[in-house]
């Protein structure tokens, strides 16, 4: 009976009732500095979070928002609003979804899972998969863009846990195959998110982050930045994090699978099972390979110059494409993705949430709240808190806009004050970029996008273990920072940003 009454008529009018009663209170405190249009965005924000977290409507829904409160509150015209909502990552995370259900529809998910099971030792325990997984994607996300390593990961590491779940996890009464071993499934989601995220720290190729709080320390500061000192303190700083976040999600969402006997000899059985590679996977595999070439070309100044146009948001577009074109039955008239795949293939209400994520942050940072609390950071700045309120800063702001805007305003405000003061810039120019990252929220940026839309994390797991990561996390990059960035100073090999 309690259960019934918790989703009775007074359940769901409370749950409506939050967002606008928040906006009232956030509205009714007076933020000294803070302007008037910014005190409304934030009331707006305070709304949708609020409306995100209770879920009356949609998430996608509750997105929209904006569209209505910002210029009925008289903060933003309509048609600035609207703009905001033209996100790059809409086509890109739109293209990650339908090559993700590609891989699954004709079976090469399956076909690799099953290869990388097999390998003796590799699917010994739940705990070893997650750890492979996320030391994988770390290593791809030091050369590449974080989003681009989620990207290539995710479609591999999902199947990868899914086999091992449906072959080794009795699924309960009433329930799909695989879905007994829940938790096991959103660390392996996660994992990939979080070997992004220190990946990310190894080098200036990392996360664009990088080289752009590496130009601003050459612009702003009298220190310069080696490639070799980055990258040699980068190394660490993904080795220390990376252990970290495997930590926290062997605590935090154990898995079910504690031990798995004969794995190998298994998954041997399984591959025999599935034959030789039918046009669909070969069609796949070749896009696939296609991709991952184009995201490593930007690696390459010489490259990038002659082909400005490529950079990570086009490739999922280009991919997508070329699988609608290319037949796997051409007198059918078959293709490897097909109109119906449009409706299937994409999870529409995850991939609003994540644009009007983007969305809302782009109106934080344009009516003047991100900018109110630097100038508010700057007010307070002492010597021994100074890289500590750095990273603070840098995370909190971080979640509520780009981690490239947050970059570009925090080391524009923060690199003048520790030159007054007389501190290592290069220390604070290793933070803020560190600290960008978000990874509690699924609208943070395109690699936490991508991680949640895989439908394998719920909202509540990514934010509640995302906040215990992220402490750890920049804690990591602060104290490493302050520890390794001297240590490594004499580096040569000047990077060129």
């Amino acid at each position: 009976m309690a259960k019934e009454k918790s989703s009775g008529p007074l359940n769901y009018l409370i749950k409506i009732l939050s967002g606008p009663v928040l906006f009232i209170i956030v509205q009714l405190i007076p933020i000294e500095g803070l302007d008037p249009k910014g005190h409304i965005a934030l009331s707006c924000f305070v709304w949708i979070l609020a409306w995100w977290i209770t879920q009356p409507i949609p998430w996608s829904v509750s997105g929209l928002l904006p569209l209505l409160i910002l210029p009925i509150a008289g903060a933003m015209p309509f048609r600035e609003v609207i703009a905001l909502y033209g996100q790059r990552i809409l086509p890109f995370l739109m293209g990650v979804m339908l090559f993700g259900h590609a891989f699954q529809k004709h079976g090469l998910a399956q076909r690799m899972a099953l290869n990388i099971l097999r390998i003796p030792g590799m699917a010994s325990s739940g705990s070893r998969i997650i750890f492979v997984t996320l030391g994988i994607t770390a290593i791809i996300s030091a050369v590449i863009d974080d989003a681009a390593a989620v990207a290539i990961m995710m479609p591999i590491a999902i199947p990868i846990a899914k086999h091992a779940a449906d072959a080794f996890k009795k699924p309960l009464e009433g329930e799909k195959s695989g879905s007994g071993a829940p938790k096991f499934m959103a660390a392996a989601a996660l994992g990939v998110l979080y070997g992004a995220a220190a990946g990310g720290l190894a080098t200036p190729a990392g996360v664009p982050f990088n080289p752009l709080a590496i130009a601003n320390l050459e612009k702003l500061t009298s220190y310069q930045v080696s490639f070799a000192q980055w990258t040699s303190t980068g190394i660490v700083l993904m080795i220390i994090t990376a252990i970290l976040f495997y930590f926290v999600l062997k605590v935090m969402l154990p898995s079910e699978l504690k031990t798995i006997k004969d794995a190998s000899k298994h998954f041997n059985e399984e591959k025999k099972k599935l034959g030789k590679m039918n046009p669909g996977e070969i069609h796949v595999l070749v896009v696939f390979i296609i991709m991952i070439i184009l995201w490593f070309l930007p690696a390459f100044p010489a490259i990038t110059s002659r082909f400005k146009f490529l950079d990570i948001w086009i490739v999922p577009v280009f991919a997508t494409l070329v699988l609608f074109l290319l037949p796997v039955d051409i007198k059918k008239k078959e293709m490897t993705l097909m109109a119906k795949d449009l409706q299937t293939g994409v999870a529409w209400n995850v991939l609003f949430l994540v644009v009007s994520g983007t969305a809302i942050a782009g109106a934080l940072q344009a009516l003047g709240l991100t900018d109110w609390l630097g100038n508010l950071l700057s007010k307070v700045m002492t010597t021994g808190a100074l890289p500590w309120i750095t990273g603070l800063a840098t995370t909190v702001i971080g979640h509520l806009t780009s981690g490239t805007a947050t970059t570009s305003m925090l080391t524009t405000i923060i690199f003048p004050i520790s030159e007054t003061l007389g501190y290592n810039s290069a220390i604070l120019a290793r933070i803020i970029a560190g600290c960008a990252f978000a990874v509690s929220f699924p609208w943070a940026g395109a690699a936490p996008g991508t991680a949640f839309s895989s439908g394998e994390i719920k909202m509540g797991d990514m934010v509640r273990v995302g906040l215990v990561a992220t402490v750890f996390f920049v804690l990591a990059i602060i104290i490493g920072s302050m520890i390794f960035v001297p240590l490594f100073g004499g580096a040569a090999f000047t990077f060129v940003g």
